[in-house]
């Protein structure tokens, strides 16, 4: 009487069924499983540029290449782009120059200061004397030199030849 065995799960009790077969064949049978088979490595083939195929092939990357600077080039960003050209923040910004005279005093070395026709650098020594006038006088005239240091060129130049003149004195 031969005995036959069923595998059970031991979750489901239900017959277990088996996905892969086992890998021996039986002995002498002649078949051998990994890893002692030997498989004969494919050769590559050289990519050759002057081929029909990899014409092609550049002409897909090409024209992959051009979709993707499309995408880039959205209308959403070319409108802000537009926008910010046309978005002047230094009108709306009010500088008093007397605040940069005095960083200049402060941080001991010239800056570029921006008057109504231009820029101008001015050194350390004048915004000194300047500052120094500045504090001295009263409310009346400290309006009038801030007019004068936020005005033009040619006031500022003005303002400095007085100033020198009153420091020299």
């Amino acid at each position: 009487m031969t005995i036959s065995w069923k595998e059970v799960s031991p979750y489901s009790g239900q017959p277990v069924e088996e996905d892969a077969p086992t890998n021996f064949a039986g002995q002498g049978s002649g078949v051998a499983m990994p890893p002692d088979v030997a498989y004969a490595k494919k050769k590559k083939k050289l990519l050759d540029a002057r081929t029909k195929a990899y014409r092609q092939h550049r002409e897909k990357l090409d024209a992959a290449r051009q979709r993707r600077l499309e995408q880039r080039k959205s209308k959403i960003a070319q409108k802000v782009q537009e926008n910010i050209m046309d978005f002047n923040r230094e009108i709306y910004l009010e500088e008093n120059n007397m605040n940069i005279l005095k960083d200049i005093v402060v941080k001991k070395s010239a800056k570029p200061v921006k008057f109504k026709d231009g820029t101008m650098t001015v050194d350390m020594f004048t915004a000194s004397a300047i500052t120094q006038v500045y504090n001295k006088v009263n409310i009346d005239n400290k309006k009038k030199l801030e007019k004068m240091v936020n005005g033009t060129k040619g006031q500022f130049m003005a303002l400095q030849n007085k100033v020198m003149k009153m420091v020299g004195k």
